[in-house]
Order: structure tokens, then C-alpha cells, then sequence
């Protein structure tokens, strides 16, 4: 997956599979919305984070891990927990939308 340094505000449309993987400062704050865009979803999308270096995040290499709020099938947003170096969306139904802040 193409990878992303995010400065403020990020987004990616039209999502169908894993989507870009989003660089992260772990030092500041970071908000995800995920956007259901098309479909009616039955599994949906997931906010996936690493912890992992940018080097292995370039590499594709990186261990991916589920958010805590799991599966979704609507538009919802969440504050990601620092130390998080990296954020992705994982779809398996529908296609979406996501946008990753930083402030």
C-alpha cells in the first residue's frame, strides 16, 4: 500500500480493500473519521493502527492492529491514542472514505 505523511489533514476516497497507510507523528493527537460513501455494508471497515517505525511502514512491513471499536457498518469518527505512528482503514464491504487529522 502507498504510504502518506500526514502534516494536519489527510483523506483518501473510494475505498474497496486496505487503504493507504497514513504516517502519523506519535506526539500529537490524532482523529479518524471513516465515511460510508456507497453500499450497505454487513462486515464494513475498520480502523487499523501500528506502532511500528516509518521505516518498516515504507517497507510494508508493519504489524497492523484492529481499533478497539472494532468492525463498523456507518460514518463514524474516533481519537486515536498516542503513541500511534501510523493509521489505515481496512474494508471488507461497501466503500468509504477516510480522513485522518492531526492537531
Amino acid at each position: 500500500m502507498p504510504s502518506r505523511i500526514v502534516s494536519n489533514f489527510e483523506e483518501q476516497t473510494g475505498i474497496t480493500g486496505t487503504g493507504d497507510e497514513f504516517i502519523v507523528n506519535p506526539t500529537r493527537e490524532v482523529t479518524v473519521v471513516a465515511r460510508l460513501t456507497a453500499g450497505t455494508p454487513a462486515t464494513g471497515a475498520r480502523v487499523q493502527i501500528t506502532l511500528d517505525d516509518v521505516e518498516k511502514i515504507n517497507a510494508g512491513t508493519a504489524v497492523w492492529v484492529n481499533s478497539v471499536l472494532g468492525n463498523r457498518t456507518a460514518t463514524g469518527a474516533e481519537k486515536i491514542f498516542r503513541p500511534v505512528t501510523g493509521v489505515r482503514l481496512s474494508v471488507t464491504d461497501g466503500t468509504w472514505a477516510f480522513q485522518v487529522r492531526q492537531a
